[in-house]
């Protein structure tokens, strides 16, 4: 995929795109259908190119041409706005892009097939003349819009059931208790309260019951099917009651013991909206609280499903941004970061609630102001030329400290940052894109801000968790911010001041040739820096390693604070020459194939004390216990539990589609569950099956909960 240089789209499609041709660059001046013909398409083309998508499309649009979250919808409110009285060779030439990573392998006639059953799904009628295959005749030729509006297609799942109050009389809900801030603090053993159980991100439990010997036997508690689509989901228990977040906007109570549906909620989402990829809700006091797919938070009570308050998110125009993490709670409140499914002109921003009220507290923008600190990191750019730092992963939070912390993304648009200002006091850092930034929890204040990696030109992230622990290093306890980006470079912060305290490099890359031990300040590869005039793309820059999906992404990692082991899952793939084909970094003859990589670091020396590598990369975050267990979930659907001390293979089921989750661990009556869902998977899931050569099936998403035997 081309990476070019439009102050609105330029690193959206690197970043997000493999999947989007609604987002590629192409020429979208509006055409006036009464100048040109209408597109016309027969019925053999129509259902050849039917064919041709579901073998070749569904697995990222969906059967129904539905989309997944940044996967956009090729059909509905969606579709019509973006192509409705276009010129065809400008759909044409955005289905051509496609597949992913195969980019133009269809034959002409194929790619025009496809595009005739497109424009029937979206209400179009075939006829005798045949939609010609040259994109250059296309030109001529109009997708009206009046016919599109007609076919009545809606991109939204339908709308689950809504109950009005408990389905079931439950001895569960009546005593569930509410969740105070000690709770949260410090959790009971038996929940799971959080994105990662702990508001440090460790995503530990202190679950012992299921151990090293008699984890073969962990067999199926129960089962629950899910709605279909991308769904990052990370289960919230408590009390004995599962909260489930599903695509589709969805939140199901659930008996976290017997499987049994309590009460379910779905959002009827506003203008048309898509559903999207989310990882999870939060809890707090007597509430449940979901960021839905038309931007707004809302509470519901936990009892019973009903809506308590609803926040409608204000600010960036209603189809700038996305939900893509959980909130965090803190202080009562329930903070979160946007993502821009756009380059949103000023950027994303972090923002706060009021539980009680539903009343926005505070707000942070993740893009510097030009008249505030860090303004002048821009390279002169007006404000309304910044933008990127979404928010991807839920932030963390220090009680002590009264501070949370959030990683910001690059910017969407790096061709301005390329040639210096001519200002010696302006600089290209872009603050605070592939940053640490800890706020105050209380006002949103900045308190200070680390930045992992200035003026990324790659696409190489710094999002992800940022963990909170107690090391001693150098002699000295420190507590310490952990992260690390797409490189698979982790560094650790003083969580006070932001001092730069350690980097440690996983040699799953090659874009970094030094870094400062002092400052951690990075020297880049002159083969990663690219040309003033050159277009970046996996062709212009062969050999680059990691790809953009990165030696590591959203499979968060684990931590287990009593061995001070960091569990890390990484994907070994870089881009090769022109063929765009992805190769491992050191391949040989023992590591062929093993795209995936779990490595175990001890944090105290940063020195790694095993490696364990598998043919699935994996797609699921890690999940570690007390008793020596690390779960973890792979692309080819393999659900495992790993020795801690060694990376053994102690056990291991087979599901029915990708782990594309955070697994979690609980217990109700003193029987400990272990739960992960699955589902087809979000587009970084896919991009990795795609590397892998991983077969999976486009449906399936279910909750699989695993126990010992009565």
């Amino acid at each position: 995929m081309t990476r070019t240089h439009s102050r609105t789209f330029t690193g959206l499609i690197t970043r997000l795109a493999l999947c989007l041709p609604s987002f590629m660059l192409i020429n979208t001046q509006l055409l006036a259908a009464e100048d040109h013909a209408i597109a016309t398409f027969t019925q053999a083309q129509a259902t050849a190119g039917q064919a041709g998508y579901e073998e070749n499309c569904a697995s990222c649009h969906g059967n129904g041409l539905e989309g997944f979250g940044l996967v956009p919808a090729l059909n509905g409110a969606l579709f019509a706005n973006r192509w409705g009285d276009k010129s065809a060779d400008q759909l044409a030439n955005s289905v051509n892009r496609m597949p992913p990573g195969a980019e133009g392998s269809l034959d002409i006639s194929e790619y025009t097939q496809i595009l005739a059953y497109i424009l029937e799904h979206n209400g179009l009628i075939a006829g005798g003349v045949a939609l010609p295959t040259e994109v250059a005749a296309l030109a001529s030729l109009t997708i009206p819009a009046s016919e599109l509006a007609n076919a009545g297609t809606e991109s939204s799942a339908p709308l689950l059931y809504n109950s009005d109050g408990p389905l079931v009389s439950s001895s569960r809900l009546d005593q569930l208790t509410v969740v105070t801030d000690d709770m949260l603090l410090n959790p009971p053993a038996d929940d799971w309260l959080n994105w990662r159980r702990t508001r440090n991100a460790y995503g530990h439990s202190p679950l012992d019951q299921i151990d090293k010997q008699n984890v073969e036997d962990l067999q199926l508690a129960w089962s629950w099917s899910l709605p279909q689509g991308e769904n990052m989901m990370t289960p919230i228990v408590h009390d004995g009651v599962m909260f489930a977040y599903s695509y589709g906007d969805v939140l199901q109570a659930i008996d976290a013991s017997t499987g049994e549906l309590l009460w379910s909620f779905q959002r009827e989402l506003e203008g048309g909206k898509s559903p999207g990829m989310k990882k999870g809700a939060a809890i707090y006091g007597d509430k449940i609280v979901i960021a839905t797919s038309d931007i707004h938070l809302i509470a519901l009570e936990a009892k019973t499903g009903k809506i308590a308050w609803d926040h409608k998110v204000d600010g960036g125009g209603e189809d700038s941004f996305l939900f893509r993490s959980a909130p965090l709670i803190a202080n009562g409140k329930a903070i979160i970061g946007l993502t821009g499914r756009v380059a949103v002109e000023g950027g994303d921003f972090i923002f706060a609630v009021d539980m009680e009220t539903g009343e926005e507290a505070w707000r942070f923008y993740t893009i510097a102001r030009p008249d505030e600190p860090g303004g002048n990191t821009w390279n002169g750019l007006p404000l309304e030329e910044r933008n990127g730092g979404s928010i991807w992963i839920p932030g963390s939070f220090d009680a002590d400290l009264n501070l949370v912390y959030f990683g910001p993304a690059p910017t969407y648009d790096t061709n301005p940052l390329r040639s210096p200002h001519p200002d010696p006091n302006m600089t290209r850092d872009a603050l605070y894109t592939n940053s640490t930034v800890a706020l105050d929890a209380d006002t949103g204040e900045l308190a200070w801000h680390y930045q992992h990696i200035s003026n990324d030109q790659l696409d190489h992230d710094w999002a992800f968790e940022r963990q909170i622990m107690d090391l001693r290093i150098n002699g000295v306890n420190r507590k310490a911010v952990i992260t690390g980006g797409k490189l698979a470079i982790f560094e650790a912060l003083d969580a006070a001041t932001g001092e730069y305290l350690f980097s440690f490099d996983l040699d799953m890359q090659n874009v970094v040739t030094e870094i400062d031990t002092r400052t951690g300040r990075k020297t880049i590869s002159p083969a990663a820096i690219p040309e003033l005039d050159q277009v970046i793309s996996q062709y212009s820059m062969p050999g680059i390693c990691p790809d953009w999906l990165g030696a590591r992404n959203m499979q968060t990692t684990a931590y287990n604070p009593h061995t001070k082991m960091l569990y890390i899952p990484i994907s070994d793939t870089c881009l090769d020459d022109d063929s765009g084909e992805r190769w491992q970094k050191y391949p040989d003859d023992a590591t062929k194939g093993s795209w995936g990589i779990i490595k175990a670091v001890n944090l105290e020396t940063q020195e790694v004390v095993w490696e364990q590598r598998q043919s699935g990369p994996q797609a699921s975050a890690n999940m570690t216990t007390d008793s020596g267990l690390l779960f973890i979930g792979s692309v080819d659907r393999w659900f495992k539990a790993l020795d801690q001390d060694t990376g053994e293979v102690l056990w291991e089921r087979k599901l029915d589609n990708a782990l594309n989750s955070y697994p979690v661990t609980y217990q109700v009556d003193g029987r400990q569950y272990v739960a992960v869902a699955t589902n087809a998977g979000g587009i970084h899931t896919r991009t990795m099956k795609s590397a892998a050569g991983i077969t999976l099936p486009v449906a399936g998403a279910t909750m699989w909960v695993f126990a010992l035997p009565d």
